[in-house]
């Protein structure tokens, strides 16, 4: 915490709930002494410094109920801090308002104006102005509601406004900086499903893919844990280092059918020519059959380790469809036209974040931050890719873009966690308040996995860890420099990468989002 920012509330909490804001119903404004505290079922308790939990409905239209929940630190470090959540929403991110309140932050949560399971859009089914909510609205709301709060309760505004999110959260970070680029100074997007779509289109075709109606899985964690070994055995080395992890895995050229089964193989070494077809299909970014428009980038090898783990047909995806394309809860995910029903929901999309142009964010001096995994199985690591370098071609060139844009590929990384730890809060931290803008961040590795990817918030404690390694800012990759402990970070030095040459490598054509 800063002394010069650190300040006191200048307002009893219990004050707060009498607080008249317009479309703002203060529902509760509770102070909560230091120690153990847990704002619920699943979450254990975790000490916490002594705070003001407030929480609030937002009504911006007849049809809102956005809950927000606004937690203020008696000792405050003077900034503000907003937490995304992903998948479809539907609850309060309380993990994210756990760790911001105990550096200090005021921080705020919502749940996007719903309440159910993160997998479910049934919420969508005949509410437009819920699916605004969701698309953009509730975060921006929050925002600016939880500023006033702020403003109230301490005497003076948040001296700076940061955000922080992952998946659909890190999609929620984009939007703001596209839409509303005076909300925050700093902003943090993650693994972002910044093409709802294209994301939501290829997880419904390689589901359908992957289980034929009636039948069973053809890949399943197996088979993924048969690849994935085989991945690594094949291109671990490429990067000059055997690791266990791919530094670059876009430069790695391996295909499933490499592992059909021989004559009298066991089968559980390898695959039927049916599972290596669908693996390699899975590696191939999904194209409209008609005329061979990019939908979504392929799967990187290193991603194995994650396919079969999610229910298929995938439940997001197929609510996307059922409830906000066709209207209709009822609609039979196997009757998916890629061509046509794609070009539908296009359409009528308002909740994905495209947009190239954030000029109007870098002339506020806004800073963002955006990772992503290089092992995720649920967003393709190409997509994050592909949305930068349509900024820096609509900013023309590099130099411009990393004034105030920077892009990290985490090796090893699954769907928003795993592999590496890093204090990106911290890096942007640093980079807004103090200019020191991140050529590399540095990761503490955390233990080798024995199963899939871990997905969703870092866990509350961390683990152990078995060594660090400087995260380079993209385009560049970490390199071993041939001597000393692959255990320490001081042993590596960030260099250009070399790019495999992949189908979908190139940008997809970006649009302004409605």
């Amino acid at each position: 915490m800063s002394a010069a920012h650190a300040q006191s509330p200048s307002l009893s909490c219990e004050a707060l709930a009498g607080l008249r804001l317009p479309h703002v119903k203060i529902l509760s404004a509770q102070a909560v002494a230091a120690g153990e505290f847990s704002p619920g079922a699943p979450l254990p308790p975790t000490k916490v410094p002594a705070f003001c939990r407030v929480s609030a409905s937002l009504t911006p239209s007849p049809d809102s109920d956005i809950q927000i929940e606004l937690w203020l630190p008696t000792a405050w470090n003077g900034k503000y801090l907003a937490n995304g959540i992903g998948g479809w929403g539907g609850a309060i991110p309380y993990p994210g308002l756990m760790m911001a309140l105990q550096r200090g932050y005021a921080t705020s949560g919502t749940d996007t104006g719903h309440r159910g399971n993160m997998g479910a859009a049934d919420f969508a089914l005949g509410h437009p102005e819920k699916v605004k909510d969701f698309a953009w609205r509730a975060i921006h709301d929050m925002t600016v509601q939880s500023k006033s709060i702020i403003k109230a309760y301490y005497g003076n505004p948040s001296h700076l406004s940061y955000f922080s999110g992952c998946s659909a959260g890190g999609k929620q970070g984009l939007m703001e900086v596209q839409k509303f680029p005076a909300d925050f100074d700093g902003v943090i997007a993650g693994a972002p499903a910044a093409d709802w779509i294209g994301l939501n289109s290829a997880s419904l075709y390689d589901s359908l893919l992957n289980i034929p109606k009636g039948q069973k899985p053809i890949i399943g964690p197996a088979q993924g844990q048969l690849i994935h070994q085989a991945v690594i055995a094949q291109c671990d080395k490429l990067d000059g280092l055997a690791d266990g992890e791919l530094a670059d895995p876009r430069a790695c050229g391996f295909k499933a059918t490499s592992l059909i089964c021989r004559a009298g193989q066991a089968a559980e070494t390898c695959l039927t020519p049916e599972q290596a077809a669908v693996a390699d299909k899975f590696y191939q970014a999904v194209r409209d059959p008609k005329n061979g428009t990019l939908i979504f980038p392929g799967m990187l090898p290193s991603s194995e380790l994650g396919w079969g783990m999610i229910p298929v047909p995938m439940p997001p995806a197929v609510g996307e469809y059922q409830f906000v394309v066709q209207g209709d809860a009822h609609w039979d995910p196997y009757t998916f036209d890629l061509s046509k029903d794609v070009a539908a929901a296009r359409r009528s999309d308002i909740i994905s974040a495209l947009n190239p142009d954030v000029s109007a964010f870098a002339a506020r001096h806004g800073k963002l931050i955006q990772y992503h995994g290089l092992s995720d199985p649920i967003i393709p690591t190409e997509a994050s890719i592909n949305y930068y370098e349509s900024v820096v071609a609509q900013q023309h060139g590099l130099d411009k873009t990393e004034a105030f844009y920077r892009l990290f590929l985490v090796p090893g990384m699954g769907h928003c966690m795993g592999a590496y730890d890093v204090d990106w809060i911290d890096a942007l931290d640093q980079w807004v308040e103090h200019g020191k803008a991140p050529s590399e961040v540095l990761g503490h590795r955390l233990p080798p996995m024995t199963g899939p990817p871990p997905m969703g918030p870092p866990p509350m404690a961390a683990p152990e860890y078995t060594g660090t390694r400087p995260i380079c800012a993209y385009p560049s990759m970490a390199k071993y420099k041939g001597t000393g402990s692959a255990d320490s970070a001081e042993n590596f030095s960030c260099g250009p990468a070399a790019r495999g040459v992949r189908d979908g490598d190139g940008p997809l054509k970006m649009s302004s989002s409605g």
